[in-house]
């Protein structure tokens, strides 16, 4: 019986999903192009119609999360801009999508290589993009307010905070809690909610 040529409808997508996972399993340091060919199942020429080496497929692997969590985040601003409860919503939506993909928090923030500018100051196109974008969505909340611009920093960045730690907890294996995260989001972020 002749044997049928493997067809992948998505190898690239496939390949960066499988990449992430390796890399979450057993380290930055351990990922090969090679090893994702064998986890996908294909060829070990194949990544290479893709990506020329293993810094190709991790920058790709970045860019694969920071698309979708951008997209995420661009839609929460467009429904809940201008709204009481933006805030909430973005937060929730923030979390949320990395309860949905733990894999993906732990490789951003853990192995992969974003740069996070904190200040206030600093540029959209020199920050990481969804940083950028809840940034610019808080100053736009702040602008009418009497705050310093050091207290707006200061906002942002324990808001940035909380989220980020509540994300963190909300994706490690080893933390433990009576509830579902996705059920006490409203009343966690709520607890610290803002009226500007």
């Amino acid at each position: 019986m002749e044997k049928k040529p493997y067809h992948h409808k998505n190898l690239k997508n496939d390949l960066i999903e499988k990449g992430i996972e390796l890399v979450n399993k057993n380290g930055i340091n351990q990922l090969s192009l090679r090893k994702v060919a064998q986890a996908c199942g294909v060829s070990h020429a194949a990544p290479y119609s893709h990506f020329s080496n293993k810094e190709e497929l991790l920058q790709e692997m970045q860019l694969h999360i920071t698309k979708k969590f951008t997209e995420v985040l661009e839609n929460t601003v467009s429904q809940y801009r201008g709204t009481p409860i933006f805030l909430l919503e973005f937060g929730k939506a923030y979390i949320s999508f990395f309860i949905s993909h733990p894999q993906y928090f732990n490789f951003l923030f853990q192995q992969g290589n974003i740069q996070i500018d904190l200040n206030i100051g600093s540029g959209r196109e020199s920050n990481y993009q969804p940083f950028s974008i809840y940034k610019e969505q808080v100053l736009k909340l702040l602008a009418d307010t009497n705050m310093t611009q050091s207290k707006k920093e200061d906002l942002i960045v324990a808001l940035f905070a909380y989220v980020q730690g509540l994300t963190t907890l909300a994706t490690m294996e080893n933390v433990h809690y009576a509830y579902k995260w996705e059920d006490k989001l409203t009343d966690l972020i709520g607890i610290f909610s803002c009226e500007f």
